[in-house]
């Protein structure tokens, strides 16, 4: 029988697929009886929120599509340890995954691939054609080796200043050798001007070659997307002012990840897809946080 009534109350900054409880009557909680007011102040937690069962759904389906990030590569030891501790689902000659659900129909998965081997996080259910699909397009990527192209410079003069700026784009062949851009390096028409700005593109090329040309990363420090995004959330979890509200963590192309340090400075990281399409891709660099704002 549907309760039209029926409301769950979850973290409006952070959900994780839980729910701090229910609510049948739609006002009060279903164990203490509290109203969603009452249940802020007692869970110190201003952000509480009461969503219908239809939001509820459609959070958990995001999180658990959340969970099925990128694959990572393994040891051959660790394969065959995940093998052998429970009996594997769905075992094939290159791919199973563990006999123990990590979350709902979430399992782990692994597979192996030119002699590598690697795992990750996906639906049990999914099907095996969607499974291949994944293997061979993340196999593909990491042993993706992108030439790349310096184009004839341009100049750009600025009659106001009697100064003139030099532009040479950088690009790269994608795997269907089509030309992608990766950034201009800009300096003065004095050679000597230019040493910071190629020693900056050299670490953006360096990243884009260490990332198999899928990402590249501003910073040294934080040039692991997956270490990154696993700092951004151990900072959030350990801070003493206890969960704050983030901006969207996304592993899509083309979108900027920021994170705050200690200091106030605000961090940016681009992810281009540079394979798939036409996205700028310029220099991250750090940018000063700003009182006002986010």
């Amino acid at each position: 029988m549907n309760n039209d009534k029926l409301k769950f109350v979850v973290d409006s900054r952070c959900f994780d697929g839980r729910c701090v409880t229910t609510m049948s009557d739609g006002i009060h909680g279903d164990y203490h009886h509290e109203t969603l007011e009452e249940l802020r102040d007692r869970e110190k937690n201003p952000y509480l929120i009461a969503v219908s069962g239809n939001t509820v759904r459609k959070m958990i389906r995001i999180h658990l599509q959340s969970l099925c990030g990128p694959f990572s590569e393994i040891t051959e030891e660790r394969y065959f340890d995940y093998m052998d501790v429970l009996p594997p689902i769905r075992h094939t000659r290159n791919f199973f995954f563990l006999g123990e659900p990590y979350h709902a129909d979430i399992y782990r998965f692994c597979f192996r691939a030119g002699g590598r081997y690697f795992t990750g996080l996906r639906s049990v259910t999914t099907p095996r054609k969607e499974l291949e699909r994944q293997m061979d397009n993340h196999y593909r990527n990491i042993t993706f080796k992108g030439d790349i192209l310096k184009e004839k410079p341009m100049v750009i003069s600025d009659h106001a200043r009697h100064a003139s700026i030099i532009i040479v784009p950088y690009l790269f062949l994608d795997i269907n050798g089509e030309k992608k851009f990766i950034c201009n390096l800009m300096r003065g028409t004095d050679e000597s001007s230019g040493r910071d700005v190629r020693l900056e593109t050299a670490k953006i090329l360096r990243s884009l070659r260490r990332h198999h040309f899928l990402y590249f990363s501003g910073y040294e420090g934080n040039d692991d997307m997956d270490k990154f995004l696993g700092e951004v959330i151990k900072k959030e979890k350990a801070h003493p002012a206890g969960k704050r509200q983030l901006p969207p963590i996304s592993r899509e192309p083309g979108v900027r990840v920021f994170y705050r340090n200690g200091q106030g400075n605000r961090r940016a990281v681009l992810l281009p897809d540079l394979r798939q399409g036409a996205v700028p891709a310029p220099v991250v660099r750090p940018e000063r946080h700003q009182k006002g704002k986010s």
